[in-house]
């Protein structure tokens, strides 16, 4: 086993680490112990497949992108996985990040051109670990995603959204390919080019949008953007798959973009109408609800027609007493259907009920679109190649006496990989 020398421990984001020097290479690594042991099978298996990865990925190492994680090592009765320091500092701890157009898409070009090698090698990079991507003078870096569930969370900030946004094909129970890298990849330079989240937010979640592919276009944030970069940012986030551009296709165009931007050559512009894509915008967000809201209002049209004929077909008694009259009309405006042009006399109580309609449809909506829990936290307690168990903190919304009540639990789970994907099996709640 390689020898290691390190430093004494230290803290960065609420997760303790060490810096260590390898022997034989002279590189310095940062270390940070796994937050689960592993028995000694799997520390075995874990250390090949590491050591594969690493292998594979050498060739990365020359764009600086994606950096191979080494380990595991013990140490102090800790078990260290680690990757190459560079300098530099996490993407989000100062963003959006303040450099040009032109600075962004230099600081971009690395991870690209690694993520190339890295399907050329036919490897997978999953989802990046967001907490530990880093900002530095030599472009945008990331360690390599593989083991990093195995370590604890840094608690700094990240864009709100951003951690529930994933390949739209998990909502179908297709298998993450790497297409699905190139999704994440495409997150990640939108996110750096415009400095926001690439999807409107319903009830703080992106998930609607992103099922539906309704992105905000680029050039809303950063107007200078190309048709050609706009393009390839849409392209790498379409809903289809199969849609979406190869890593070295991607590669390929992004060192044409850049080098036409280095010798100044014009690059066409995209036709920026803020209107126009507000309105596609929040129609291809809203369209399913709309049509939802057609059909309800065709329905209460007929109810309507009929409604009317039998009152004009109903022979009217000519001595009811006003107060009875008063309840029963009372009792007919009640109803969140009754139609506007049957309300003879005050406008005034026709605004009123007008009103209170459209707090209940508000309400309605709000219940309808409130997630019913979040995940607030997640421990991994043992992984396997196919079992896991995790020990989680949910937060259920629930709603009582006019008011949202939220409602922390903690649950052990254990989830089994069954063919492309996981399930839940077992749960147990903690007190």
């Amino acid at each position: 086993m390689e020898e290691v020398i390190f430093s004494l421990e230290c803290q960065a984001e609420g997760v303790p680490l060490y810096y260590g020097q390898r022997v034989n290479s002279g590189a310095l690594y940062r270390w940070e112990p796994m937050a689960t042991r592993m028995r000694w099978g799997e520390v075995s298996r874990f250390r090949r497949k590491l050591a594969e990865r690493s292998v594979q990925g050498e060739a990365s190492r020359s764009v600086r992108g994606i950096l191979p994680v080494a380990g595991p090592v013990p140490y102090q009765g800790q078990t260290l996985i680690g990757w190459e320091v560079y300098p530099g500092e996490s993407l989000f701890a100062n963003f959006p990040p303040a450099f040009t157009l032109e600075e962004g898409l230099a600081a971009l070009e690395p991870l690209v051109n690694s993520y190339t090698t890295y399907h050329q090698q036919g490897l997978m990079v999953g989802c990046p670990d967001w907490h530990r991507v880093y900002l530095g003078g030599k472009g945008i870096s990331m360690p390599d995603p593989y083991s990093l569930s195995y370590l604890a969370t840094p608690q700094g900030p990240l864009p709100k959204g951003l951690s529930a946004c994933h390949p739209p094909e998990i909502y179908t129970n297709q298998p993450l390919n790497q297409s699905g890298d190139l999704f994440y990849l495409g997150l990640l330079c939108y996110l750096v080019l415009t400095g926001h989240l690439p999807y409107p937010l319903v009830q703080g979640w992106p998930t609607e949008a992103l099922r539906q592919g309704v992105i905000i276009p680029p050039t809303r944030w950063r107007p200078e953007l190309s048709a050609e970069i706009t393009r390839c940012l849409e392209k790498l986030l379409a809903v289809d798959p199969q849609e979406r551009p190869s890593a070295e296709e991607l590669s390929s165009g992004w060192r044409q973009m850049n080098a036409k931007r280095r010798s100044g050559a014009p690059l066409k512009k995209e036709n920026n109408r803020p209107w126009r894509w507000q309105v596609r915008l929040f129609w291809r967000l809203h369209r399913r609800r709309a049509e939802k809201y057609l059909l309800a209002c065709t329905g209460v049209v007929l109810l309507v027609i009929l409604f009317g004929w039998g009152l004009r077909a109903f022979p009217q008694e000519r001595n009811v007493p006003p107060a009875q009259a008063i309840t029963a009309l009372f009792s007919a405006f009640a109803d969140p259907s009754y139609p506007a042009y049957l309300l003879d006399g005050s406008a005034g109580l026709w605004l009123d009920l007008l009103a209170a309609k459209e707090e209940r449809k508000t309400a309605i909506t709000a219940l309808m679109d409130h997630p019913l829990l979040e995940v607030a936290e997640i421990t991994n307690l043992g992984q396997a190649e196919n079992t896991a168990s995790f020990e989680v903190k949910l937060v259920w919304h629930h709603w009582q006496d006019g008011h949202w009540q939220r409602v922390a639990t903690r649950e052990r789970i254990r989830v089994v990989r069954n063919k492309t994907r996981w399930v839940i099996t077992e749960r147990e709640q903690i007190n």
